[in-house]
């Protein structure tokens, strides 16, 4: 296996990686939320640009299997969201993230690619060192007590939040690569089923699971604001059929991250 490693927002990198042809491309890479909002030029580079220029520049149709999010939807909300409410975003980030849904639809319809996108909830838990992204702050409410350190939750101990595993991902996006094209839907774009949890679902599984710190819980405005905007039942009619489905409780989501933390 090669690795490589440089900057998606430069012409001449992104071009160096489509120049040496691929027959498949997972892309999970992207400017996260709270980094879109504080220099949205920098995050269309990074978000939009580099995915245009490498489909540009595939050969032989490759299968591009994207990372989209659930941030693409916002505004008023119903109780759940499915796949085929229209996204109307209210984040830069989520913005981006559904050109790329329209781009990969489109790109695909011309016969360039092979493309299909999934939209992720919130994913936990990370392991390493926290991070600012809203996600990660979200993933620290266990992974911290869980590593025996205290800590500071941002959400209001009440506020549900669609969660999926880091394991569930990777099981999704692999199903969705070798699902054939045929039974993809139209848009080429659905959801990940989540499971709902509140702070407090989150507290009682690590006590459950053996976490040694203490969670208390002190909402910050701007942070609950951004995740208040998503959806909070995230749910699909097509993941099911392809054997693509949310995790079973949160004791499942910290017992992925204590069996694959590094």
């Amino acid at each position: 296996m090669e690795r490589r490693q440089g900057d998606l927002s430069s012409p001449d990198f992104v071009a160096s990686l489509a120049a040496e042809g691929f027959d498949t491309i997972f892309h999970l890479a992207s400017f996260l939320t709270l980094q879109a909002e504080q220099d949205p030029a920098q995050a269309y580079a990074v978000n939009v640009d580099s995915l245009r220029r490498l489909i540009d520049g595939a050969r032989n149709r490759p299968k591009v299997v994207f990372t989209s999010s659930i941030a693409i939807f916002g505004g008023s909300l119903p109780d759940e969201v499915g796949d085929d409410l229209n996204p109307v975003p209210t984040t830069t980030y989520g913005i981006h993230k559904a050109i790329n849904e329209l781009l990969i639809a489109d790109y695909s319809r011309h016969g360039r690619i092979d493309g299909r996108s999934l939209r992720l909830p919130i994913v936990l838990i990370r392991s390493g060192a926290p991070q600012s992204a809203v996600s990660d702050r979200v993933a620290a409410i266990a992974r911290e007590p869980m590593n025996g350190h205290d800590i500071v939750a941002p959400l209001p101990s009440d506020m549900p939040v669609p969660v999926v595993s880091v394991g569930k991902v990777i099981e999704g996006l692999v199903l969705l690569h070798d699902v054939p094209a045929d039974r993809l839907p139209a848009k080429r774009a659905f959801n990940l089923p989540a499971l709902t949890v509140t702070g407090a679902d989150m507290q009682a599984s690590v006590d459950r699971m053996g976490g040694r710190g203490q969670i208390t819980f002190a909402p910050e405005p701007a942070l609950s604001a951004i995740v208040a905007g998503w959806p909070r039942r995230f749910v699909s009619s097509v993941a099911p059929q392809l054997g693509i489905g949310p995790d079973a409780d949160f004791d499942a989501i910290i017992a992925d991250y204590l069996a694959n933390r590094d």
